[in-house]
């Protein structure tokens, strides 16, 4: 376990056998380097009291003085190898890790994504925690043992040159060892309390930007911000504590450590007065000292970095470890296959299965049914009923269920499961669309390697599903990116897509879950048919409410409570008058079955698919050449609409790269496919000082930033004050018989007055950590909390920018602002230890001594001009390297996000090719950043070992020409010396800073890209309500034009004028993507309108203060959306403060779902997962919550697409009897909520064409009558 839990546990001693040895060898060499460094300075500074036996003293000086030279340009090399293998063996770490994560986020059951309910917020939290474990095992890692190596190295040399002096020098050691042991496990525990809280917060950001639209509906914003806000301040109270513990322990080493040099020189001194040791020992140990004070002071950072590696693995292993028990059912070691397809029946005998997270409520309670092959067979039944999860047992998604399923009479459980999902294709009501091409996205699945038969099938599968127009208004066709940075395609039209993927695959059986409810009535019967021609003799189980379908020989199973309570063909049953499903289909028609004028009952489905229809369909030529038509407005509307029935970007028209799916992913076609958003990512970072300005400006402690300025300016005055008194007890080992130099009295007294400065600095030290932690914790926590307000108030189409992705912007939040905040602090006390030691330690140097100082400062131009081209190398490597980490990270949120999509499709190697090859991208990257950063690394230390060797062999010869006593050298030599050891210190910083600098320009491009003139969130005049009994229309369109944002030049509503009044319950129809809900979006103004085309209670809708015009109105959108959280705080999202539960009670018997939420365990305190609900009972759920926030206008985007026959017959009478609220708009293309309407209105190609009763508009046989008879003709 323990090395289980070890930072190097992802080694792997044959693949790095090499490298290890190249880190072995380069680690004891240059952690031996300062050791030899101790001896040649013991050398030199030896010939104070030889150089009158030599000759020529200078030319021995200049000898060893050359040595040191030689030394440090040595060390270069051997350092370079050093830092820059041991990175590499980090990031060999990181990647190892990180392929096992997606592997595992690959491999896990379908129970374990129902259970956890922050899965997002954990995935931004372990790749934070894999970062962690790369940086102690790299950097961290090369410094600790490098140092490691010099302390025993320097040991041994003191030990050599004096056992006595070494043994006090050293007796301090223990309690070094012990404070660091009792600090680490203190610094162990808040920083894992702080990391859990970061996997909340990361999880509330990223809900609140996937529920975008219900979050500003619902006026939830405030509660939203507020809500992360208090999790971002539980995140920054465990740091803070973190902070104080950690910075104690750095003052109290550093104390420790000051101290060393007191014992060594008081004793040393002394042992010199005695005869008893020469000054070349003390010299050599005292150096020894020196090198391993400011060697242990140096590791003490890199223990804080070590311990938090040790935490990041604990966290990564155990998320791994779960594993263990999880993927057992996953292992692909069953022995049966279905390699010759289905040839007989799938059956299930007595299954009862619950889901994990509802073990005592059945979703299925001993069903027994048999499918037969090469028939389409319908399990129907309302919301809830189980239907859902027999698709899910089928495709072997959950095996923890009583009773048997077989196929050929085998049982499934003995079945490989890739054999069962090879030979099983589900397409589900939600579809899950990946962030790639129409193309690709079609093609998933797809197992045709001959690219002419591929695109024959493409072509087919496009018709089937009745895509052809709608790609061929595409700029770019089938090439036109899909999600973040592309359209975004209507419920409908992601159907369609669906439905033509599973075309694509052509499996021996296709499970279709409600898989066009989100179609209008046309596409929808036109679909159904197509379906009926291609699965001819092929096995099709459709699972569905929607009974219009059932053809009179289909065989059809009615599920209720998860029970089958009758089965037969639809003939059979229809003739039991008292029967279920006759009672079901009496509600579909809303009459009785023979009523003539049901127009359910009038519409002929033709019994052969037209393919005449298709049969010049301009498919064929999108295929490979995307539509360029500067006279096809009307049909370019499609593409232009973000949240009706797509968002569209904004691009050239030329052809998109395109990214072959196959077997393997080739590397070129994906980084080509990223260029487009590669500009974006490589902007100029924004320079520290700039940084530091804006953390000024905006500081709301500037008291505490003034305070830790201050202690950080003491804190580096206390250094060449030091260096001053340490150079008079330094003085001391050389007698001098005229004076009281080197006597006990005197080196008693210097010793007390080094202990009491070295006190000081310590105590300085810790306020310094700390207050200048806690005010860089304050700065990103206000950054936080910001860019969560900005992004949550932003208009919502920012959200559909391909820089804005949830993870992209989780990981910034949470992970890369924790590097801005190590830059802010370490840069304030290095710069201000810097102007110090730069002003007062050399101002004071060249009044002692000004030879030597100007020496020294003629040598800095060259660190600075290092420094610089040193920054701006690793600036361009660190961002490379973090973009090429973003981007694999991104691939782990979509694998995380649409996991069951990928394993029924079984293209989980299709995700792993597309990391593998990001992941080799990264690599590259990485091998670049770990060579830059070895070698500013390395040259920083030659330089200043370099600057020392001139500097002793200049201050040895002005003492050997009588230029300078001893006590003048040894005071401005110290003083310079430790002047150069804090700007090497400062130049080790660098990239630490580098890091800060990518994550503070991201986030302030951000923050100012969203102009706060834009978030209208705000703005308006109008707080008064709607009045009760208004003597003109509530909603009143006049002469109203609209195109959306990213496609201004393409009108999506065109000279809309309509009037809605009281008491209206409106139904507006038409077909997909004739603006239906643009309108939605217009009324609740998630976009704005001009001036004087929309009026809501007589008032400019632009007029109205935003937060009371939407708290009037409560949508509920297509797809349902619900948060992880108990189902009373789903209901209660949105209402006024102090909701009853008897009002929560009676709104769900309202919407006919209260009898579910009475028989589980915890009623409303039950907390959601995805298998808790099924679709039907999410929609009627977020019905209830519209209700309950007594709005005075209800609007319903295809509300009922998602329920059962009895569902849609309870919301449909509500409708009919009208809801509590004033005006009802419904966006629609069931005819039984048209029914339920008192109006219509019929939106075709951006306008009304028509309104007024349903009755008398189909007697007009217009656009309505069109509309819903045009399926029989």
């Amino acid at each position: 376990m323990g090395f289980h839990n070890n930072i190097y546990s992802y080694l792997q001693g044959k693949k790095d056998v090499i490298l290890l040895g190249f880190v072995s060898a380069s680690t004891i060499a240059s952690g031996l380097v300062p050791a030899a460094l101790s001896i040649l300075t013991g050398r030199v500074f030896n010939l104070l009291n030889e150089y009158t036996q030599w000759s020529d003293p200078i030319h021995e000086l200049r000898l060893r003085s050359m040595v040191i030279l030689a030394l440090g340009a040595g060390s270069i090399v051997i350092i370079w190898i050093c830092i820059s293998s041991w990175m590499l063996l980090g990031e060999r770490q990181n990647f190892r890790v990180r392929t096992q994560l997606i592997d595992s986020y690959l491999q896990k059951p379908m129970k374990w994504y129902d259970d956890n309910d922050t899965l997002t917020g954990d995935l931004t939290q372990t790749n934070r925690c894999v970062e962690e474990l790369r940086s102690s095992s790299a950097e961290a890692s090369a410094l600790t043992w490098k140092n490691l190596v010099t302390i025993l190295a320097l040991t041994v040399t003191s030990f050599y040159y004096s056992w006595s002096l070494t043994l006090v020098t050293m007796c301090g050691a223990p309690v070094i060892v012990l404070c660091a042991i009792f600090f680490s496990r203190l610094i162990h525990i808040y920083s894992e309390k702080e990391n859990s809280h970061t996997a909340i917060s990361s999880q509330l950001l990223s809900w609140s930007m996937e529920a975008a639209q219900l979050v500003r509906l619902s006026c939830m914003q405030l509660v939203e911000v507020q809500n992360f806000q208090l999790a971002v301040k539980k995140c920054s109270k465990n740091f803070m504590k973190m902070c104080l513990y950690a910075s104690a322990n750095t003052a109290i080493l550093k104390f420790l450590t000051l101290t060393i040099f007191v014992q060594a020189f008081w004793f040393g001194s002394t042992m010199i007065r005695k005869h008893k040791l020469r000054i070349e020992d003390v010299i050599t140990c005292f150096q020894s000292c020196v090198l391993l004070g400011a060697t242990i002071n140096g590791t003490l950072h890199q223990i804080v970095i070590l311990q938090k590696g040790k935490v990041g693995v604990i966290n990564v292993n155990e998320f791994l470890k779960k594993d263990e028990y999880l993927k057992e059912d996953f292992k692909n070691n069953r022995r049966f296959y279905l390699d010759g397809g289905i040839s007989e029946k799938i059956e299930l005998r007595n299954v009862q299965f619950n889901y994990p997270s509802r073990p005592t409520v059945p979703a299925l309670k001993n069903v027994s049914l048999t499918l037969p092959v090469g028939k389409i067979t319908y399990v129907v039944g309302k919301s809830g009923s189980g239907k859902s999860s027999l698709g899910n047992l089928l495709l072997k998604l959950y095996d923890d269920y009583n009773g048997s399923i077989s196929i050929d009479g085998i049982d499934i459980k003995g079945i490989d499961q890739k054999s069962i999902l090879k030979n099983i294709t589900l397409v589900e009501q939600r579809c899950t669309l990946f962030n790639d091409t129409l193309r690709n996205n079609i093609l998933f699945g797809s197992k045709e390697t001959d690219e002419l038969v591929r695109d024959e099938s493409l072509k087919a599968a496009c018709r089937i599903s009745l895509l052809d127009n709608f790609i061929y208004d595409l700029p770019e066709g089938l090439d036109t990116l899909i999600g973040t940075g592309g359209i975004t395609p209507s419920g409908g039209q992601q159907q369609r897509i669906a439905i033509a993927r599973a075309y694509m695959r052509d499996t021996p059986i296709l499970v279709l879950d409600e898989a066009v409810s989100a179609l209008d009535i046309i596409h929808r019967g036109l679909l159904m048919n197509a379906i009926r021609n291609w699965r001819s003799e092929k096995t099709t189980i459709i699972l569905t409410h929607d009974l219009s379908e059932i053809g009179p020989d289909d065989m059809i199973y009615l599920l209720e409570d998860g029970e089958v309570v009758e089965q037969g063909q639809q003939r059979n049953l229809l003739l039991n008058q008292q029967g279920r499903f006759f009672n079901m289909v009496s509600l579909g028609a809303g009459t009785d079955l023979a009523d003539s004028s049901s127009l359910i009952t009038t519409i002929e489905i033709p019994g052969r698919f037209k393919t005449s229809t298709y049969e010049d369909s301009l498919i064929e030529y999108e295929l490979n050449t995307p539509r360029i038509d500067e006279d096809s407005g009307s049909l370019m509307e499609i593409c232009s609409i973000p949240l009706d029935d797509f968002s569209h970007r904004q691009k050239d028209r030329s052809k998109a790269p395109r990214v072959t799916i196959q077997e393997k992913l080739n590397e070129k076609d994906l980084s080509s496919d990223e260029k487009g958003s590669e500009k974006d990512r490589s902007q100029d970072l924004m320079s520290i000082l700039e940084i530091m300005k804006r953390m000024y400006s905006s500081s709301s402690r500037k008291g505490v930033l003034y305070l830790g300025i201050v202690c950080s300016l003491y804190a580096g005055i206390s250094n060449p004050i030091f260096s001053y008194t340490f150079s008079y007890l330094l003085n001391g080992i050389v007698p001098d018989g005229n004076s009281d130099r080197g006597s006990s009295g005197y080196l008693l007294k210097w010793a007390f007055i080094v202990m009491g400065i070295a006190a000081a600095d310590s105590g300085l030290t810790l306020l310094k950590e700390f207050i200048l932690g806690y005010h860089s914790e304050i700065y990103i926590r206000t950054l936080r909390d910001d860019a969560m307000r900005k992004i949550t108030y932003n208009r919502i189409e920012w959200l559909t920018q391909d820089n804005n992705k949830p993870s992209e912007l989780s990981a910034l939040l949470m992970n890369d602002l924790r590097d801005l905040r190590t830059s802010t602090s370490n840069f304030i006390s290095f710069v201000s230890s810097f102007v110090i030691v730069s002003s007062v330690g050399l101002i004071w140097a060249i009044v002692t001594g000004w030879k030597l100082s100007l020496v020294c400062i003629s040598m800095f131009p060259l660190l600075v001009i290092f420094s610089m081209i040193y920054g701006i190398l690793l600036k361009k490597y660190e961002t490379e390297y973090k973009n090429t980490i973003a981007k694999l990270e991104n691939v782990q949120y979509e694998v995380v996000t649409g996991m069951k999509t990928i394993r029924c499709l079984q293209i989980e190697d299709h995700f792993k090719a597309k990391f593998n090859v990001l992941k080799q991208t990264a690599k590259l990257m990485g091998q670049r950043r770990a060579i830059v950063t070895g070698f500013g690394v390395a040259v920083s230390n030659g330089l200043t070992m370099s600057i020392q060797g001139i500097l002793y062999y200049y201050a040895i010869k002005l003492v050997i020409h009588g230029e300078y006593t001893t006590k003048k050298m040894f005071e401005t030599f110290t003083l310079l010396l430790f002047t150069i050891m804090t700007c090497n210190n400062l130049v080790n910083q660098i990239p630490d800073i580098r890091r800060g600098q990518r994550a503070a320009s991201k986030i302030y491009r951000i923050l100012e890209g969203i102009d706060e003139s834009e978030c209208f969130e705000t703005e308006g005049h109008r707080i008064v309500p709607i009045v009760e009994n208004p003597t003109g229309p509530i909603i009143r369109f006049n002469d109203l034009s609209f195109a959306y944002p990213t496609a201004p030049t393409v009108k999506i509503l065109k000279h809309l004028s309509m009037e809605i009044y009281s008491g209206d319950r409106i139904a507006i129809v038409g077909e997909s993507g004739c603006g239906k809900s643009t309108l939605v979006n217009i009324i609740t103004r998630l976009y704005e309108c001009p001036s004087n085309s929309l009026f809501v209670d007589n008032t400019d809708v632009n007029d109205w203060a935003l937060p009371k015009l939407r708290e009037q109105i409560a949508v509920v959108e297509q797809k349902p959306t619900l948060f992880k959280g108990t189902i009373r705080e789903n209901l209660v999202y949105g209402s006024p403060l102090g909701t009853a539960d008897v009002d929560v009670f009676n709104m769900l018997k309202y919407v006919g779902i209260y009898d579910f939420f009475a028989t589980l365990p915890e009623g409303l305190e039950t907390k959601i997962d995805s298998g808790l609900l099924s679709g039907g009972q999410n929609q009627r759920l977020c019905i209830a919550r519209a209700l309950l926030q007594r709005p005075k206008i209800l609007i319903l985007d295809e509300c009922t697409s998602a329920l059962d026959t009895m569902s849609s017959h309870i919301i449909n009478e509500i409708i009919r009897e009208g809801p509590p609220t004033m005006l009802t708009i419904s966006i629609t293309h069931d005819e039984q909520m048209v029914r339920a309407c008192n109006k219509v209105a019929v939106l075709d190609q951006g306008h009304i064409v028509e309104m007024g009763n349903r009755e008398d508009l189909l007697r007009q046989k217009g656009q309505l009558w069109k509309l819903v008879t045009r399926i029989g003709d």
